[in-house]
């Protein structure tokens, strides 16, 4: 497990220090516990032998201390292991959402939300134990074992070296089901992750599967995803079962093996009565620990096959780590350039850029368009330096977006934004914490959202006030778009880019919004990626996207004038369907 998953123990800072004190509670329990033995021996022996009421005394008042301690020391111990615990799962936590930024939306993007979900949250509660209380307990018996065999090896040599091997057994037999465990194990996970995956899309979708009548068609699908875990979890445990009756079969044969033995040497004369009862005292001693380490790897068997799913997403080749923004001002803004740029998306067979090459003026509009699967967001992610391209170079005013805080420079507005709950002031506040009631306002204004006062009161200035729910979801389509424009429009960064952003707007609203925009910020570039053939015309600058590469680019009037244009098809096409 160590070895196999180097990347996770690396991650969840497993060493000297996090297990340090665990061990040493553990160590000090099990101390107490031989200590307990010797004196219950010595009780024995004097109860048996001249019975003297201060030795007697002594011995009692001993093994009430020790019983006193051992709860005490036990409960240290448990407030050890939680806080370790809390320090591998925060250390897992940050390491993967480190290599999900480092990986970036065009890496990681392709897996399905639901099985991140179950890495991230159960994923990281099941490998705990095995991090903290396993492998401390492993310690813990490891010494526990040599120390109590020397100790059972000074009265009987032969005792020793049979509990020994019946110890050992405990922790071997379980292995002999490593394979078949590890098998079902992925599983039951994959079983896990499947189902909490598609209960996370019928959460998400619900309105979607309730206007397609499909809701009982997919509560089906739910119920047989929990039938196949429920059926994996029932095969491991039967598996499980199978394994814990053999290995408490050597827990019970050793202290057995060991009191036979131990009789046939006492009436051989090479051991004594007193020694009995300590050899016994100590076997059993000698079983515990192995009996907690057994009971812990099954407490923690599935976080192996999490560590598993951690480690594949540690192994992900990611890009080079973008800049904090510490330290920088403004990067500087200039013409958008994009030079025979490839790039393919992991396991993709063909390209999703195959040398583009195109150019955006500073301070124009520019209208990116293309049919589906042209290339245009993937330019978009990598403009906003979300990965670097296989061959070719990106720069904005010179410089490549992959290397500075392109955020402030750049500000995305999909298509589907996403809203936080709260009022429009919050909301726009959070992109812009020194905008004042006027900037909001006007910036409102701007984007044509005068309509949201209809939700709370017919005062202009109740806009600000208006609350808006999780996901925007008490707002149409169209105004969730315009708030998204507002609030990137009052970060005021030199370059805007609408990602379909206006789609839900009909094309009055959109072309008065559009030229509101160039009205009040007549420096910024603005880039629509649009298929919207009306809303390009407008722009200052079209590039056309065709199968990765850019089929043409320049004034929308000149390229209409060009026999057999690409932009000249595409409108045609979109006139035809509209003529109809």
């Amino acid at each position: 497990m160590l070895l196999q998953h180097q990347s996770v123990v690396r991650a969840a800072g497993v060493g000297v220090r996090l297990l340090g004190f665990p061990v040493l509670a553990g160590l000090t329990s099990s101390a107490l516990l031989i200590l307990a033995a010797w004196v219950n021996a010595a009780l024995f022996n004097e109860l048996l032998g001249q019975r003297r009421p201060g030795e007697l005394a002594w011995l009692a008042g001993a093994l009430g201390v020790v019983l006193v301690l051992r709860p005490l020391v036990e409960f240290l111990g448990e407030i050890a292991q939680n806080r370790s615990g809390l320090v591998v799962k925060r250390n897992l936590r940050r390491a993967l959402l480190a290599k999900f930024e480092e990986l970036g939306p065009m890496r990681s993007g392709a897996g399905r939300s639901g099985a991140l979900h179950s890495v991230l949250t159960d994923g990281i509660e099941a490998v705990e134990p095995y991090f903290v209380k396993y492998l401390s307990q492993l310690v813990v018996t490891v010494a526990v074992a040599l120390a109590i065999t020397v100790m059972i090896g000074m009265h009987s040599a032969l005792i020793a070296g049979i509990l020994l091997v019946c110890g050992i057994a405990v922790v071997a037999i379980p292995r002999i089901w490593d394979r078949v465990l590890a098998e079902r194990g992925r599983e039951h996970w994959d079983a896990y992750e499947n189902m909490n995956s598609d209960f996370i899309d019928a959460m998400l979708g619900m309105t979607t599967l309730k206007s397609f009548g499909a809701a009982g068609y997919y509560g089906r699908q739910l119920e047989t995803q929990s039938t196949r875990l429920l059926d994996s979890t029932l095969g491991q445990l039967r598996l499980s079962l199978g394994e814990t009756g053999l290995s408490g079969a050597m827990k019970v044969l050793g202290p057995a093996v060991a009191l036979v033995l131990g009789i046939g040497q006492i009436r051989g004369g090479s051991l004594t009565l007193g020694s009995l009862f300590l050899v016994i005292l100590l076997s059993i001693e000698l079983f515990r620990p192995f009996t907690a380490l057994s009971s812990l790897w099954h407490e923690s068997f599935y976080g192996i096959s999490a560590a598993s799913q951690m480690s594949a997403l540690f192994r992900l080749v990611s890009g080079d780590p973008r800049p904090s923004g510490k330290g920088w001002g403004r990067p500087p803004a200039g013409d958008i350039e994009f030079d025979n740029v490839v790039y393919s998306y992991p396991e993709a067979g063909q390209p999703a850029l195959d040398g583009a090459s195109f150019r955006i003026p500073a301070g124009a509009v520019t209208a990116i368009v293309g049919l589906s699967g042209s290339g245009k967001s993937t330019a978009l992610g990598l403009l906003m330096g979300f990965d670097r391209p296989a061959e070719g170079r990106i720069h904005v005013g010179g410089v490549d977006p992959a290397t500075i805080p392109v955020e402030r420079l750049i500000t995305l507005v999909p298509q589907d934004p996403l809203l936080f709950p709260g009022t429009v002031r919050e909301i726009l506040a959070e992109a812009s914490p020194g905008a004042g009631e006027a900037q909001m306002l006007a910036t409102l204004g701007t984007v044509q959202a005068q309509e949201l006062r209809t939700f709370e009161t017919g005062d202009m200035n109740g806009i600000l006030d208006v609350k808006v729910l999780e996901r925007g979801t008490n707002l149409s389509g169209g105004q969730k778009q315009r708030l998204a424009i507002a609030r990137a429009l009052i970060r005021e960064t030199p370059v805007l880019v609408l990602d379909e952003s206006t789609s839900a707007l009909d094309s009055r609203t959109e072309q008065r919004l559009l030229a509101g925009i160039r009205e009040k910020h007549p420096g910024l570039t603005l880039i629509l990626v649009t298929h919207r053939i009306d809303a390009a015309s407008s722009a200052d600058h079209v590039i056309v996207m065709e199968h990765g590469r850019v089929a043409c680019q320049g004034s929308p009037g000149e390229l209409l004038a060009e026999p057999g244009s690409p932009w000249g098809e595409l409108v045609t096409m979109q006139t035809g369907r509209e003529a109809v």
